[in-house]
């Protein structure tokens, strides 16, 4: 069987209007091949859960880039609050550094609504986190390389997407990936391959784990490096941004069976 992985944001979302309506004829064969669809974005649950409706799916979610799973049998009771101490360890960060990173916990909503394009009902979801706090960092580049030890060192990681430097737990999009297919192998008692598509450099260790790799193009920032499985043959690249590329990408590897 084959389980398809996506990013959201850049993705199957155009960058800047979040509509995925170009995507809709790609949406449409994965729901007729009985594909499960696997969201995978540094979006929350509470943001997702609509996006998911709007698709037509009720498939396991990858939420706050790894931090979380949601909707996979065995993980309801993954609820502890790493916000709550990402909050407390920003708090208590080195004179030199305070102030330099700002996320969502220090802005309002109308505030997250402006700088995501987000509506405002949409920026209130984005601010009910329980795994991760996504941010600007404001310092130079030495700043940046001493606050990144820190975060390490704390236990956590810092992670660049295609708006913000998000904070999380030491996990990623690929290791949640890679749970969710064994379940999928468990429950259909046959082989998973994975399709993971993404345009962002927090996709990245996802796109190198799955079977094949998606990137997909995005204009509004720097493209994704080419690694050495993409000179293999196994990362793809989309001739078109955002949805209508996604839309693209997997006709083509849906219909040719990859």
């Amino acid at each position: 069987m084959i389980v398809v992985f996506t990013d959201l944001d850049g993705t199957l979302l155009d960058h800047d209007s979040y509509s995925f309506e170009p995507a809709r004829p790609a949406l449409r064969l994965l729901a007729e091949r009985g594909i499960p669809l696997i969201l995978a974005s540094s979006k929350t649950e509470a943001e997702m859960r609509p996006i998911a409706e709007a698709i037509g799916i009720d498939h396991p979610m990858i939420v706050e880039n790894g931090a979380g799973i949601a909707n996979l049998p065995g993980h309801e009771a993954e609820a502890a609050n790493h916000y709550e101490s990402l909050r407390a360890f920003l708090h208590d960060l080195p004179e030199d550094l305070t102030g330099l990173f700002n996320g969502f916990g220090d802005w309002s909503d109308e505030e997250v609504a402006r700088k995501t394009g987000l509506p405002l009902s949409a920026a209130r979801l984005a601010r009910q986190r329980r795994f991760s706090e996504p941010g600007l960092f404001s310092g130079d580049a030495r700043q940046k390389a001493a606050f990144t030890r820190l975060v390490e060192t704390a236990g956590y990681r810092a992670v660049q997407g295609g708006r913000f430097l998000t904070l999380m737990p030491d996990t990623s999009k690929a290791e949640r990936m890679a749970t969710i297919v064994a379940h999928y192998r468990q429950v259909s008692d046959e082989d998973a391959h994975s399709i993971a598509l993404g345009d962002a450099p927090n996709d990245l260790a996802m796109l190198e784990a799955a079977d094949i790799g998606v990137i997909i193009a995005n204009p509004s920032h720097e493209a994704l490096p080419v690694t050495e499985r993409e000179r293999r043959g196994f990362i793809l690249r989309s001739p078109k941004a955002g949805p209508a590329g996604w839309n693209h990408m997997i006709h083509q590897l849906v219909e040719t069976g990859f």
